[in-house]
């Protein structure tokens, strides 16, 4: 570098910069785009100022610039900040990101570009602007609107989103290909990197900055944490990640010290001075040439971001629950893109992967959905009430009854943060088998089938055949929930309806994601058009009685296999309790009773509710005792119900039975099972019609062997109910009507002397 040169350009950048900046704020409009102005004004593109003279020098404060923005936001960055935002923010990241990397991608190929200007190009348009949505805010003085927090944590989730993202394109970038193996390679070194961030933040930085703590000056501190900083950039270089990845993660550690908020405060000039330069470098990749010759991509592209940003962020919030006013003026406020795309563009020139051309472009789409943001966040609730107004009324109803202004705060209860953490770990597990089979299929399936045909297309739809067969029930087993938070969550509130839905949604484009990496190696057609095909046979086997039915029966026999020695001495320590031991502490009974003089159902008609997880085991009728009803019998007007599950089961039954007005819960507390079973007396039930628990030993001449408790026809034949099998040492609790009953089992079942009678008759209690 020539000092004379460098210290030159810099005046001109920071003076240019700041007079411009002046006339933005003048203007109400967003620092970000003076920058980019003040770059376009000094660049060699502009000739009516002085001119930039050494462009590579400031190329290099460019990506210093980036470093300490990627730093920056690392500060902010906290898991605390992530538990905050809630499983809305969540939806709205997701639904967002997806929708708008397929549509940068589509419009790419419609364009007939290259292959990695339409994937950088998704990428680029998958994120808004924090910046300028937070300026917006701030100028409408709108931040501490309900629409406003869910807004910003969805761009918390993108922010970290995005972070992966770069990591993945830098992969992708390398071997100009999505391959799976390489992407996994790639994924796992990130993996590894992460758990050495986790491992840092927790214990080496701040034990380092607790025993210092008494040296500490701001000087010392500013000159440690950008230390730290560069540390992780030369880390993060070394295993062939960005520098942006490193500056995060760098930024993300000191946020987790007790020091964070001060070293946020000390940096943020520095940050705010290099940000500068990196924007107005961007600036400077303005062509006016470029931008006339591409005319047409630029407003197509501009259209695109607002229509599906603005859409799709919409969308994303009444998935979330949130109701139609709240979800308009939220999607109002993402209809631009922002600083990250032009960090992602960087990425791309850098790696030289994208063409010349899509940087300014970008860059112009970036001003002009920028500028249009005020307008859009201005007239948000103008368009709420034009939208509330117009729709049809079928809709208006719909969107009323499974919504709600508060489900922000019910998606943060503990139930929530349960049912999705159990959702997450199966999603993530049963995505792991799924890659290391299609990993092992391509390493090793597929060359083995290859040499047996000629036909490479014959081996590839094979080896594609046999993958997807491999695949199965790890994708039955991913969509299971747990069902009795699943069905509290359900009955809590309609507005938990569309998030539940939406969970399983994801799941359903996580598992179409792999069976489309499967058949592209066999059908040269579009990856987004895959996934949609894939989703259609995803959904049917989710829904396949058969196929969940193997599925429960493998996850039993892995678990059994898995927890051998646990399960041996929790048997044996049952045996000291009495046997059933584990099945009476796990099921209560409910009482309720029909106030209606005018209701008539038969029990089918009245469990018709995806909520409804209880099994109806008596109908007290005056003097009638109505044991194990069948779904054909009635539930007429003041009959005592007893209802049997586990104890988020009859909660949720509570909640569900609360929002209708036929059916009272009694004053009568729940009773463990054992204890129901004991004291059947105090319902006023006779000793004939007494329920009983009996163990039945399934040999292999049962005619219910190998069948699903759905097709056994045990409860109609028997008038009995599966309450609890043992399979060797495992104990299934209520087992689901998909369980498939194997030779072997003991059944616990429940009913009464009509069951005993059958029993003894069919000479099953000997066996």
């Amino acid at each position: 570098m020539h000092l004379d040169n460098l210290v030159a350009d810099l005046a001109l950048i920071l003076i240019v910069a700041g007079a411009v900046t002046l006339i933005f704020r003048k203007l109400k409009q967003p620092v970000v785009l003076g920058y980019i102005v003040a770059g376009f004004l000094i660049s060699p593109n502009f000739h009516y100022l002085p001119t930039i003279v050494g462009e590579a020098d400031i190329k290099v404060w460019a990506d210093i610039g980036i470093i300490f923005l990627m730093f920056g936001l690392g500060l902010e960055f906290s898991f605390k900040k992530i538990a905050t935002v809630g499983g809305s923010a969540f939806t709205i990241a997701i639904t967002v990101m997806t929708a708008m990397l397929f549509i940068g991608t589509g419009i790419g190929h419609v364009m007939g570009w290259d292959k990695m200007d339409c994937i950088f190009l998704g990428g680029m348009l998958s994120m808004s602007s924090t910046m300028i949505i937070l300026k917006a805010y701030d100028e409408y003085d709108l931040k501490k609107k309900d629409f406003a927090q869910l807004v910003l944590g969805a761009l918390i989730i993108e922010d970290i989103a995005g972070i992966f993202m770069l990591a993945i394109l830098s992969t992708i970038s390398v071997s100009q290909n999505v391959s799976g193996l390489e992407l996994g390679r790639q994924l796992g070194l990130l993996l590894i990197y992460l758990a050495i961030w986790l491992l840092m933040g927790i214990y080496f930085i701040p034990s380092i900055l607790k025993k210092v703590s008494g040296l500490l000056t701001d000087e010392i501190l500013v000159v440690f944490s950008i230390g730290v900083c560069f540390l992780m950039v030369l880390v993060a270089n070394l295993i062939g990640f960005s520098s942006a990845l490193g500056a995060f993660i760098a930024g993300s550690i000191l946020a987790g010290t007790v020091r964070g908020e001060r070293i946020e405060w000390l940096v943020e000039p520095i940050k705010n001075l290099f940000g500068a330069i990196f924007f107005v470098s961007v600036g400077m990749m303005i062509q006016p040439e470029l931008l006339i010759k591409y005319l047409v991509p630029i407003l197509i592209i501009s259209g695109a971001t607002i229509a599906g940003q603005k859409l799709f962020s919409t969308i994303g919030i009444m998935l979330s629950g949130q109701t139609l006013y709240t979800a308009v003026r939220g999607g109002s406020s993402m209809v631009q893109i922002g600083e990250f795309s032009f960090i992602v563009a960087t990425l791309g020139m850098n790696l030289v992967v994208i063409s010349d051309h899509l940087y300014p472009i970008i860059v112009c789409v970036s001003v002009i959905t920028a500028f249009l943001t005020p307008l859009f966040i201005k007239n948000s609730e103008r368009e709420a009430a034009f939208w509330e107004k117009h729709l049809p009324r079928r809709l208006k109803v719909f969107l009323k009854r499974n919504t709600s202004s508060e489900q922000n705060r019910f998606s943060m209860d503990t139930d929530w943060y349960a049912f999705t953490g159990k959702v997450a770990i199966r999603t993530i597990v049963c995505s792991l088998f799924m890659f290391i089979i299609y990993l092992g299929a391509d390493e090793y399936l597929y060359p083995f089938v290859k040499d047996s045909f000629e036909s490479a297309l014959v081996a590839k739809a094979i080896s594609a055949g046999i993958v997807i067969l491999l695949m199965i029930p790890f994708i039955n087993f991913m969509h299971g929930v747990d069902s009795g938070l699943y069905v509290k969550l359900w009955t809590k509130h309609r507005a938990n309806h569309l998030p539940l839905i939406t969970l399983r949604a994801v799941r359903v484009l996580i598992a179409a994601c792999f069976i489309a990496l499967v058949l592209r190696q066999v059908f040269r057609i579009p990856f987004p058009i895959l996934v949609l095909i894939a989703a259609v046979p995803i959904i049917l086997i989710i829904r396949s009685e058969w196929i969940t039915g193997v599925t429960i029966d493998m996850k039993m026999r892995f678990i059994a296999n898995f927890s051998e020695k646990t399960l041996a001495r929790q048997k044996k320590e049952r045996g000291q309790k009495g046997p059933g031991h584990w099945m009476d502490e796990s099921l209560l009974v409910a009482e309720f009773r029909i106030i209606d003089p005018e209701f008539e159902k038969t029990i089918q008609e009245f469990a018709d509710s995806p909520a409804f997880k209880v099994t109806v085991i008596r109908i007290i009728r005056d003097d009638t005792v109505i044991n194990m009803p069948t779904k054909d019998d009635l539930i007429m007007p003041g009959d005592l119900l007893h209802v049997m599950g586990t104890g988020d089961e009859v909660e949720a039954c509570k909640m569900l039975l609360e929002e209708d007005e036929c059916i009272e819960y009694t004053e009568r507390e729940d009773v463990r099972l054992k204890d129901y079973i004991y004291g059947q007396n105090f319902y006023g039930v006779s000793e004939k019609n007494r329920l009983m628990c009996i163990p039945l030993t399934v040999s292999g001449d049962m005619d219910f062997v190998r069948k699903s408790i759905r097709n056994s026809q045990i409860r109609p034949r028997y008038k009995a109910t599966i309450v609890g099998i043992e399979r060797g040492d495992l104990p299934i609790i209520n087992p689901g009507l998909d369980t498939v009953i194997r030779k072997g089992d003991l059944l616990w079942l429940m009913g009464g002397k009509t069951m005993a009678d059958k029993l003894i008759e069919n000479d099953m209690l000997s066996a």
